[in-house]
């Protein structure tokens, strides 16, 4: 994603496996403590009130292991589904590259923001991806993040508001990542931590309601989506509880994972594993 000549699909696709590997696993151990009391505010019984009360209650009751409770499966998942979707949208970004319509220069978010047509198209083929593999762990997660069992036959339990949520995060994610990369803000560290990190929280904010549908439903809520609207105090607004810590978890695991994930392609390139 940093502009390093590319070599052989095969051998492209690999490394932007490992590498999306990396940063996944990054991803989890930076955001997990904040993702964990987002998910309790927003699914929990008892954790309603304010981000302080909830990291408070976390920790007298649970000590700080719980502010890593449900972190196995995100561990290895994340690596999984983050390493699928950064390498599918790799992979696609390339081959579009022979394909002159995709070539065409849009501007997706209506900012007079140009960008070439497969950056949306492959961001969006990267996310579906992500989805597929995605929906099991987050129900894992959710369901330890909440003191619960998980069951198998529930695994896909909330998976179209995954879809819902994850589609337009990272397609959005992909494109404003790519106008900071065209525009030279990834020239630093700090611009590759901030251009990812903002652009991931921008991306998240967009689709946040879901993000709370979907943690209500993995986490046992019954009811359709209008059901768990009425049921939320606040109505819609309630939908947007728990977005101070997920913002956090958002902005800091995503900035970090970045700069991890950028080291590692210097090395790759440095060591001969590209052409």
């Amino acid at each position: 994603m940093l502009g390093h000549k590319r070599s052989s699909h095969v051998r492209e696709y690999g490394l932007a496996t490992g590498l999306g590997a990396l940063f996944g696993a990054t991803n989890t151990l930076v955001g997990h403590p904040f993702d964990t009391v987002k998910t309790k505010m927003q699914a929990q019984a008892g954790f309603s009130g304010s981000m302080r009360a909830t990291i408070a209650r976390i920790w007298s009751t649970e000590g700080l292991l719980g502010f890593y409770r449900g972190c196995v499966p995100p561990m290895w998942g994340s690596a999984v589904y983050r390493s699928a979707q950064f390498a599918v949208y790799d992979l696609c970004h390339t081959a579009a590259a022979t394909h002159a319509p995709l070539r065409r220069r849009v501007d997706p978010l209506g900012v007079g923001c140009e960008m070439e047509l497969r950056v949306p198209v492959c961001g969006a083929v990267g996310a579906t991806a992500r989805t597929v593999l995605e929906s099991p762990i987050e129900y894992a997660k959710v369901r330890g993040q909440t003191g619960q069992s998980w069951r198998l036959a529930e695994v896909y339990r909330g998976a179209g508001l995954q879809l819902a949520r994850t589609g337009p995060m990272m397609t959005l994610y992909f494109c404003l990542f790519d106008s900071c990369k065209r525009n030279g803000c990834t020239a630093t560290p700090l611009g590759q931590f901030l251009s990812s990190g903002l652009s991931a929280l921008v991306g998240f904010w967009v689709v946040w309601p879901f993000e709370t549908l979907k943690n209500m439903t993995q986490a046992g809520i019954g009811g359709s989506v209008l059901d768990k609207v009425r049921a939320t105090p606040g109505g819609v607004f309630g939908l947007y509880r728990g977005i101070v810590p997920g913002s956090l978890s958002v902005f800091l695991r995503n900035g970090a994972a970045m700069l991890v994930m950028a080291e590692a392609n210097r090395r790759v390139t440095a060591w001969g594993l590209r052409d």
